[in-house]
Formats: structure tokens, sequence, C-alpha cells
């Protein structure tokens, strides 16, 4: 009888809390899918969070979850075994992963399908204003932070190097440092260039730029297009004037997108509405964070298409509002 009457209280309690949690039973009957993200903390966890806010407010048949991850190459591999639904990262991770080239030699992820561009971004070459090195080529014999292994950011550095007919412990010391990290060591001098390859302004930049002024090394044509060309998800660019305080003229610099891939196996009607749930609510992403307020049909174009197959609902979508014919 005790045992009994413990069961049913339980139950009781359970209910309870789930009502005062809000849940329905039209709630608890969503379909559950997954989004892989990244560190938390970062421009792109804040973007991926307001994705599946977005998504959990107005597809009502899904809860769609924000996984940290270790960011783009895991994502690329969760989704292309079906562990998440969805990830994001650096395009170039996606291209080549599609394809088996590159870093997926012999191994093309055949689960993996584009879904939508989320923002382009300048690859900032960054040196202490007060420094001798002017140009890429004056890296050479130089002390360079290239980023974490494994990263967008490290995999960028990679390929404009080399590209360049510059190869790490030959022609450079590399120097593989977090983020904080490499702000501390340019500020401090211990290394003499960082690459980085996020959103700008960067905000720890503005920071540093309070104490310590700095410059963003400018590519020449030559090199934008030697890159471009070996590497077509990255293209030509430029960094406005006034984009840090400090920089008083547009440096001319390769620009790489951050997109969102997806499993080819989401149904889809699943994939359409929640890609018109974002489209329709893009200010609501701009408002967690601006870096995503150019999202439209230009993005797509410059960032997404060619960079691996659409989803069919995505493809629909796209087709439905003139993107594509």
């Amino acid at each position: 009888m005790k045992k009994h009457l413990f069961r049913w209280v339980t139950l009781a309690i359970i209910a309870v809390l789930l009502v005062c949690a809000g849940y329905t039973q039209s709630e608890a009957s969503r379909k559950p899918i997954s989004i892989g993200g990244s560190n938390p903390g970062g421009t792109a966890f804040i973007v991926g969070t307001a994705f599946a806010s977005i998504v959990n407010a107005n597809v009502p048949y899904v809860t769609l979850t924000h996984e940290v991850t270790a960011g783009g190459r895991d994502n690329i591999t969760f989704t292309q075994s079906g562990e998440i639904d969805f990830g994001y990262g650096f395009s170039g991770f996606l291209y080549e992963a599609y394809r088996g080239i590159g870093d997926y030699e012999g191994n093309p992820h055949g689960m993996l399908r584009a879904f939508m561009p989320w923002w382009d971004y300048p690859v900032q070459i960054v040196v202490l204003a007060d420094s001798d090195i002017r140009s890429i080529s004056d890296l050479r014999g130089r002390r360079v932070g290239v980023n974490v292994m494994g990263s967008g950011a490290y995999k960028t550095s990679m390929q404009v190097f080399s590209t360049l007919g510059m190869e790490k412990d030959v022609d450079y010391q590399p120097f593989y440092l977090a983020f904080q990290e490499s702000i501390d060591a340019l500020a401090m001098r211990r290394i003499d260039a960082q690459v980085f390859t996020v959103g700008a302004p960067m905000p720890a930049l503005l920071e540093m730029g309070m104490t310590h002024d700095f410059r963003v090394l400018p590519f020449t044509y030559e090199e934008m297009r030697k890159i471009s060309d070996r590497f077509p998800y990255y293209s030509p660019g430029i960094m406005p004037a006034g984009t840090y305080p400090n920089i008083q003229e547009d440096v001319p610099t390769l620009m790489a997108f951050t997109i969102v891939w997806i499993n080819a196996d989401v149904p889809e009607q699943t994939a359409y509405d929640i890609l018109k749930a974002i489209w329709d609510n893009r200010a609501d992403l701009e408002m967690a964070h601006p870096v995503t307020r150019d999202i439209g049909p230009e993005l797509v174009q410059r960032g997404l298409l060619g960079v691996a197959s659409l989803h069919p609902g995505a493809e629909r979508f796209y087709r439905s509002i003139g993107v594509i014919e």
C-alpha cells in the first residue's frame, strides 16, 4: 500500500512540475532535433542559441536543442553520422567533406547538405602598429599565431600561408593559441602577428586597441586571387575603414563564410519550415548579434551556393523566394 501511495505521489509531483514548467501534451510530442554548435561565449554560439529559440517559437512540431561542441570539424562528423541534424562552421569544412577532398581526402561525406549562410567575415592578420611588418610576405621568419589546431581559423591560416609559398616551421614559426591567449601574446609581443577569422569588429581587439594600437595587414589582389582560385569558398573583399577606431583606410582582405549545414535525412518539409522561420525572423537573429544583418539573397549566392548540394527543403524555399531559379 505504501509502495503504491509513494508511486502515485511521485507521479502527481511530476505532473505538477510539468504543468508549472509550461509543458502541454502537444509540446511533449514535438520531435526532438539538434544543432551542433561551438564553445559557449563566442559569436557563433550566441547566434546558434538565437537560431534554436526562433525555431522553437515558430515551428510547432519540433524542439531544437543547441548542443555544445568543439566547432565546425566536430559538427561535420556529427551531422554526417546523424548524431545531430544541423551543424555550423566555416564553409570550407563542408566544401571539402562533401567532396571527399582536402582534410577529407577519399572520404566523401554523402549525408551532408547545404542549408543557409549566417555571415561573412574578413581574414584579419593583426600586428602591432609599430611593427615593421607591412605585408604578408614580411611574415617570413616571424612568430605567427595560427589558432588552435583543428579549428576553422587554423585551417584558414594553413591555406593562406601555404598558397603564398610559406610553410610552417620553415618560413615562419607557428603558435597554436586559443582566442584570448593570442590577444595576450600579441599585446605582450610574444608573437609578431595573429590570424583572426571572426566577424569584425572583434570585441577583444577593440579592448586591446585601447592600450595597444594595431594594424590589419592588407592582401594584394594577386594574393587574394591565388587563394580564391585554389579554395573557392574564399572571395576577395574589403574590411571598411572605421571597422576599428584606429583603422582609417579600407583594408583589402579575403572574406570567408560561416554557414549552416544539415543531414540529408531531415524531412524536406521540416527543413523548409525551419528555414522559413529563420528567414521570416531575421530581425530577431540580428538582435542576438549584428553580424547576421546581411542574411539575404546576395549572401546565399556568395556564401552558400556551390559549397555543397542544397537540401531539398532549402532548395524549395530558395526557389519560392526567387533566390534560385
